[in-house]
């Protein structure tokens, strides 16, 4: 990290140890505080007692002297709750504020920055989880996106964006970060260039992306992202929050002259700026032990080498798992940990004997693709959630387990807390997001549902809401689907599609009307 920008971030750490201490002191007033606070990847949880601290992992890489910072950091602190979020960060929970200074200052030690982890900046900037190592990618797009990341965080306290700016990078066609709908996204192609899309994105009124690159070179991608950034400064809202977005800039302007002003900018920035970027991609040379398979194996692309993939239920790691995970990783040549978009982790670079220990030790996680479900953080502790989203999903996949189900007769499902879409429930082929529905002029808590989401490259599309369904409901209607496919023998996909009636029939049976 560039010396001169970390001490501007210390400095900047100092005034927030100032405005957390009037926080504490009923100063300022919850949402006052959340306005600045979130800028450094902190916010006070539900209750305004206790807070959550973001740690940025660039590209959801967590090396071992990151992992061995966050456990001594859990273990200092005695922090019983770890997330993995779903923009491939991991947040820590239950602080105090006085806590949260300290940590930030010695994470910037092992390259792991808050600022921007929340609020009106550029938020960390995401890359498909097995970029380096999928045979099936295009290229390997992590040094890209690492130096992406690099020049956003240079600039996070230079620019006063409307809101919040995500940036992703796929390799391939899974598409797991979204970076056709995101708010500027590149997309790797087998020429070894990317096709560039931005102004999409999830929550309120979702877009996908327009299209404003076609194979551009590598090493023209920082002119796009500062095009981006002036873009949304020059046309964003700044004056209505909710439209804050780069997506309404497709409303502001039409998706063509979007596109038109996007080129025009871009080559003005080639003209007036010096961004060309060079990079040799990083090659692994690793000494192979054997072979090894299993459900949870990914054979790398290098010869011999795996990576273990693991998903804590609900995305929720203890810090005791983190603890376990360094001490069987730490003597590992070349080993890390890679966050998903979707609250999973792999632990790549491993020899066949190495992954045979991970996977020994991440046996607690997801038995199932249903158990792989993601869902946001909750209303328990987020301030502005609807419905624990985490705690129904917890117990919704135990209540299943129970029944012993196989896998496949549920598909994984996403759910959100509210209407952020921080659980990305909108691309769910079963998607859940936090409401309340009245009955008898009852307020009950319930989830809107949506069917049919898509985040596959080529294949995107948002789910179609088709209701509601009451929270005391949710067990009873996974069951009987689930109990209904185990019937017929078959999977969730193709029961579907061949037995629509009975699905229908389930769906009339629990889905209420919207209103």
């Amino acid at each position: 990290m560039d010396k001169n920008l970390k001490q501007e971030l210390l400095e900047e750490i100092e005034e927030f140890q100032v405005q957390t201490n009037r926080f504490l002191q009923k100063e300022l007033s919850v949402k006052e505080f959340k306005g600045y606070s979130g800028g450094f990847g902190s916010y006070a949880q539900r209750g305004a007692q206790s807070f959550m601290l973001r740690l940025r992992m660039n590209q959801g890489v967590i090396t071992k002297d990151r992992l061995k910072f966050i456990c001594d950091v859990c273990e200092e602190h005695q922090v019983s709750k770890s997330h993995f979020t779903t923009c491939q960060t991991i947040q820590l929970h239950d602080l105090t504020g006085s806590e949260i200074p300290s940590i930030m200052k010695e994470a910037l030690d092992h390259d792991i920055v808050c600022r921007g982890g929340g609020g009106d900046f550029p938020r960390n900037v995401m890359c498909s989880p097995l970029s380096g190592v999928d045979p099936k990618e295009a290229f390997d797009v992590r040094p890209y996106a690492e130096k992406t990341g690099e020049y956003l965080l240079s600039i996070i306290n230079k620019y006063t964006l409307p809101r919040k700016l995500k940036v992703a990078f796929s390799n391939s066609a899974e598409n797991e970060t979204h970076a056709t709908f995101r708010d500027l996204g590149f997309v790797a192609n087998e020429d070894h260039t990317f096709d560039v899309y931005c102004a999409g994105g999830l929550g309120n009124n979702p877009k996908m992306g327009v299209k404003v690159g076609n194979h551009v070179p590598c090493k023209d991608i920082l002119y796009y992202v500062s095009t981006m950034v002036l873009m949304f400064m020059e046309f964003g809202n700044y004056e209505n929050r909710a439209k804050a977005r780069t997506r309404y800039m497709q409303e502001t302007l039409g998706s063509e002259q979007f596109v038109e002003e996007f080129k025009k900018k871009v080559e003005l920035a080639k003209q007036g700026q010096s961004h060309d970027l060079y990079i040799e991609e990083p090659v692994l040379t690793k000494t192979k032990d054997g072979i090894i398979e299993g459900k949870r194996i990914f054979k790398q692309k290098q010869d011999g080498l795996y990576a273990v993939f693991y998903h804590p239920i609900c995305g929720m790691i203890t810090p005791a798992k983190l603890k376990e995970l360094y001490t069987v990783m730490k003597d590992m040549e070349d080993v890390e940990i890679r966050i998903t978009p979707q609250q999973s982790c792999y632990i790549i670079n491993l020899t066949a004997s190495e992954a045979q220990k991970v996977l020994a030790v991440t046996e607690d996680g997801a038995r199932t693709q249903f158990e792989c479900s993601v869902s946001c953080i909750g209303a328990s502790t987020c301030q502005v959630g609807l419905r624990d989203s985490n705690g129904m999903l917890k117990t919704l996949i135990y209540y299943l387990r129970d029944k012993n189900y196989a896998d496949n007769v549920l598909p994984k499902i996403f759910v959100s807390g509210c209407t952020s879409s921080c659980g990305t429930n909108q691309i769910g082929e079963i998607g859940l997001q936090g409401t309340i529905k009245v009955i008898d002029k009852k307020p009950l808590p319930a989830y809107q549902v949506s069917l049919y989401g898509n985040d596959k490259q080529n294949n995107e599309r948002f789910g179609d809401i088709i209701g509601v369904l009451l929270e005391d409901d949710v067990c009873l209607f996974f069951d009987e689907i689930a109990s209904k496919v185990s019937e017929k023998q078959m999977t969730y996909t193709t029961w579907k599609d061949e037995c629509k009636e009975e699905f229908d029939t389930i769906l009339n049976t629990y889905i209420k009307p919207l209103r």
